[in-house]
């Protein structure tokens, strides 16, 4: 069984680990009471995890009128540390904040996915979310892979960053191709390209040739979805799979709703190569798209 969570942004979510957590879990136990039994392969979108940045922060800093304002008083609400990161690393104050926050952040974003992985017995894409590289200064926009047994089997970083996560915006690191790999599962070998990776032959190529079977997607278009934006859309996994049957299939789970004045729209899908075998009936709502035939 594959399932593709388009899933839906709510601030009420992010207020505190405790509801993030519970919203990852009430996700999986949907998608699992609609699967049944057997194996089950979860994909959620990219950078549901990123805004675990924000959880557990004071209520002044949620009732700020937009994105910009609230990051702002988040930098100072946590100033001493961010300025220690600086001095230390000599970077931006918002790389210094993700810095700074790194291992709460991870924990909050991914203890969630390993219990559901762990209660649900399935294989978890977890979207991604902008994570520290070790003790490096460096910030990549990974990707974890779960297994069953609730183990981290890898990270893929995103190579291809948008205007959004560059040095004006997020001021995260792009990756070297050469991180790209394969992950090997009971499922079929899955590529995971985030986003904007999945429109770069040269990624797709690389995932190619590491034998990966199922290209997963997780993404966030933060603009609208409009007729252009759906038609550029199918260059990626849509061309990667249904055109130039480059891969068996391809997952593209999309975020979607909004945060203060950032917004995401996009339709999720699963795609073989034949076609798009589901598609998500609105841009804007969550849905969760299953298909059981699929991995046989």
């Amino acid at each position: 069984m594959i399932a593709c969570v388009q899933m839906k942004l709510n601030p009420e979510d992010y207020k505190t680990e405790q509801a993030f957590a519970a919203r990852i879990m009430a996700v999986m136990k949907r998608v699992r009471e609609q699967a049944g039994e057997g194996p089950l392969l979860v994909a959620f979108p990219e950078h549901i995890g990123t805004f675990c940045l924000l959880s557990n922060a004071p209520e002044r800093i949620w009732s700020k009128q937009t994105f910009a304002q609230a990051s702002a008083a988040l930098l100072w609400h946590h100033g001493a540390a961010v300025a220690h990161q600086m001095l230390r690393h000599r970077v931006s104050a918002v790389r210094a904040l993700f810095l700074a926050r790194a291992k709460e952040l991870e924990r909050i974003y991914l203890t969630p996915f390993i219990a559901a992985a762990r209660e649900y017995e399935a294989w978890i894409v977890a979207g991604s979310a902008a994570l520290r590289w070790g003790q490096t200064n460096r910030i990549y926009n990974t990707s974890p892979v779960i297994t069953p047994t609730g183990q981290v089997v890898y990270r893929q970083h995103k190579v291809n960053l948008v205007e959004m996560e560059q040095k004006a915006g997020l001021d995260l690191d792009p990756a070297p191709l050469n991180y790209v790999s394969a992950v090997q599962s009971p499922l079929g070998a899955l590529g995971v390209a985030i986003c904007l990776d999945a429109f770069h032959l040269d990624v797709r190529q690389r995932l190619q040739g590491l034998g990966a079977k199922i290209l997963i997607q997780p993404s966030a278009n933060n603009g609208p979805w409009n007729e252009w934006q759906q038609e550029d859309w199918k260059r990626a996994c849509f061309a990667a799979v249904a055109e130039n049957k480059e891969f068996d299939l391809a997952v593209n789970p999309m975020l979607v709703g909004r945060l203060w004045d950032i917004e995401f729209e996009g339709q999720s899908s699963i795609i073989d190569q034949n076609g798009c075998v589901v598609k998500a009936e609105s841009p804007f709502e969550e849905e969760i798209l299953l298909r059981k035939d699929l991995l046989n």
